[in-house]
């Protein structure tokens, strides 16, 4: 099936729009941070050795002498991290380079901000000058406070209709490191060329094209690497993997229901590929997936038409729509679209769930994710746990 325009346009509106994020947890006394981290991590990490990655593919870090590093982003270009008072060797000469722990950084995505949140640490938040998001769109105090202050400076527009980039601001906070990603077309080279010509330092974040959820949260230790908090992001991620694999076995012989993922937006419908790294979760948490012969093989979405959408959620247990609360949060607003699916059982019985507001910028938790889809596919199994990722949608929202 062929994807038109609209579901180009969908695609980068899905990565790179900006959400609300959950409250951060505890923090932790970061005072000797600056003057002990570089001998830990020339300590835990050997000259010549790599970071273990277990699932992402699309970053590199190599540790050289003296606790500096060479990253390798998504688009395969290298960046030297030097720690405080070092200078480059002289085969490294012509790297871009920056200093860690890293300071007056700007992130272009909230899922990037939200990779930090698995350190524990709201120290981290002050590298942050600019951000492509507003005080109203964080709902913690790390960021939001931040922004109220103008200590972070919101760098454009990031909407369902309007996204941009205010490259005046960006100038003007003379940026030392910037965190590039996925989505935006033009806009986004046109950010890179910008920084390309000003000399900026950027890091390209090709989370969102791993092959595998597990992937895409494994990039909060390429972040870690700018703070010198390996081990931290280390210990986060082994145990968010650890949730998976006992969620996993939990649910290995239950009786597998039928689920759909998709979204009915501006009248057309958009399905999750069977590629997709939301199809393999509905897979692992122990359902059967509806659209498993829709672009196999294939991250992303695709669109059929709504007949085809009832026909094939004819028998569904559960359909999950990716749209967000903030444009859709009952039934009635897939329903206005497409009528007749008011119709499938799924509607009349209250098995529509949606995603949070903040689902995507919460990708240092992506195991929550796992679990709660295990937990609505098979609630005998998890009678205590409240799901906090998705929602039921209401048939009408009050």
């Amino acid at each position: 099936m062929k994807m038109k325009k609209e579901l180009r346009k969908f695609i980068a509106l899905a990565m790179v729009v900006s959400l609300p994020i959950m409250s951060v947890g505890c923090t932790k006394d970061t005072s000797t941070k600056d003057s002990g981290a570089s001998n830990s991590v020339a300590e835990s990490y050997d000259p010549g050795s790599t970071m273990k990655l277990q699932f992402a593919k699309n970053f590199k870090i190599d540790y050289l002498k003296d606790g500096m590093k060479i990253v390798t982003d998504g688009q395969g270009k290298q960046l030297l991290l030097l720690q405080k008072d070092q200078e480059a060797p002289e085969q490294y000469k012509d790297l871009p380079s920056v200093t860690i722990p890293l300071k007056d950084a700007i992130f272009t995505s909230t899922t990037q901000v939200a990779y930090l949140r698995a350190f524990e640490d709201d120290s981290v938040f002050d590298s942050i000058v600019g951000v492509r998001a507003t005080k109203d769109d964080w709902n913690f105090d790390a960021m939001k406070t931040r922004m109220e202050s103008g200590q972070i400076k919101d760098i454009g527009s990031n909407t369902m209709t309007d996204m941009n980039y205010d490259y005046e601001v960006i100038q003007s906070l003379n940026p030392k490191m910037v965190f590039t990603t996925q989505g935006m077309g033009t806009e986004q080279q046109k950010l890179m060329d910008m920084l390309n010509g000003s000399n900026i330092p950027y890091v390209f974040d090709a989370s969102s094209t791993e092959d595998d959820y597990r992937g895409t949260m494994e990039w909060m230790k390429l972040y870690s690497a700018f703070y010198n908090l390996e081990e931290e992001a280390q210990k986060d991620f082994d145990k968010a993997i650890k949730n998976v694999d006992e969620m996993k076995e939990t649910v290995k012989d239950a009786e597998k229901p039928k689920v759909g993922w998709g979204i009915v937006s501006m009248g057309k419908v958009y399905v999750e590929n069977a590629g997709s790294k939301s199809a393999q979760m509905v897979r692992d948490a122990g359902a059967q997936y509806l659209f498993d012969d829709i672009g196999v093989g294939q991250d992303g979405v695709t669109s059929i038409s709504v007949e085809e959408l009832y026909s094939r959620l004819s028998d569904a247990d559960i359909f999950i729509n990716r749209g967000m609360p903030k444009y859709g949060p009952d039934k009635k607003s897939i329903t206005d679209q497409a009528p007749i699916l008011a119709d499938l059982e799924c509607f009349k019985e209250d098995k529509v769930w949606q995603i949070t507001d903040d689902f995507w910028s919460t990708y240092h938790n992506i195991d929550q994710k796992y679990v709660d889809l295990a937990a609505m596919f098979h609630p005998e199994l998890y009678k205590d746990h409240k799901v906090k990722n998705f929602l039921l949608m209401p048939d009408v929202a009050k």
